[in-house]
């Protein structure tokens, strides 16, 4: 859907942008637009693909913007987490140079 933002596109042009097969990416397209999510045009023997409403984009957007902000949380406490287990370590350490003195 990122690659259908701007511009529509062919499928050839989203499977070569994906790196992936052609039929993959109809197989795709195909439920997408039976969904509601994607509309097409054709142009001759080429059909260019594009987002049905702006408001599917948007949703999308919102969700990554909403897992990657998770991530981040879920990064950050990881991280906290590893400097709690250093500091204590540091301390424990430190402690049995005290005793050991």
């Amino acid at each position: 859907m990122w690659l259908l933002a701007e511009e529509e596109k062919t499928v050839t042009e989203l499977a070569n942008a994906l790196n992936i097969t052609v039929a993959n990416v109809s197989q795709h397209l195909s439920i997408m637009r039976s969904l509601g999510a994607v509309s097409s045009r054709r142009e001759g023997r080429v059909i260019y693909y594009h987002i049905a409403n702006q408001k599917f984009y948007q949703g999308a957007q919102l969700i990554r913007e909403g897992l990657l902000e998770e991530m981040e949380k879920r990064l950050n406490a990881v991280h906290l987490e590893q400097k709690i287990t250093e500091d204590e370590t540091e301390v424990e350490h430190e402690q049995k140079e005290i005793l050991a003195d």
